[in-house]
């Protein structure tokens, strides 16, 4: 049974880890977005203005969204998000890596039951200090990314683990 209850502490740490790996990915994407958007807007209207004057409140109104998306860009979750997963899937990485060498002597029968007991609360006592240490907010939900990770967690056990 503790065998069992610490592959589901690895499988849910993998599984954290696919998470926080696609939260990141999302927030590179829509920071990227929202710097092309805005390179793009600021470029083209200051060039649409000059060669069409008649129209010269729309790509004013267009130059100053542009720039209002670029003041309020700062206080954005996504650059702060991007730094807080990137340095929390160093640890998370690390912790897998030791966790699944330590599995390895578990599923030989090496370990004793509290001694696996002990393992299993190592694993997520370190996770906490992750997290508390790298994220100052809370992780947003979302119910797909969740899915998502748990079949890449899936298949990275069927691969390793078969």
């Amino acid at each position: 049974m503790t065998q069992n209850q610490y592959w589901t502490e690895i499988y849910q740490l993998k599984m954290h880890i696919a998470f926080i790996e696609l939260l990141l990915e999302r927030s590179e994407k829509v920071d990227r977005g929202l710097r092309i958007v805005v390179a793009v807007a600021s470029s083209s209207s200051i060039g649409a203005w000059a060669i069409w004057n008649t129209l010269s409140w729309l790509w004013a109104s267009v130059i100053a969204l542009s720039q209002v998306v670029t003041a309020i860009n700062q206080y954005l979750p996504y650059r702060s998000r991007m730094k807080a997963y990137s340095s929390l899937l160093v640890d998370l990485e690390e912790l897998m890596i030791q966790a699944e060498l330590k599995w390895h002597s578990i599923s030989d029968g090496q370990l004793t039951t509290a001694e696996i007991n002990k393992a299993r609360f190592e694993i997520r006592s370190s996770k906490q200090k992750s997290l508390n240490k790298h994220i100052q907010t809370t992780i947003p939900t979302d119910k797909k990314l969740q899915e998502i990770a748990e079949m890449q967690a899936s298949n990275y056990f069927l691969t390793f683990y078969k």
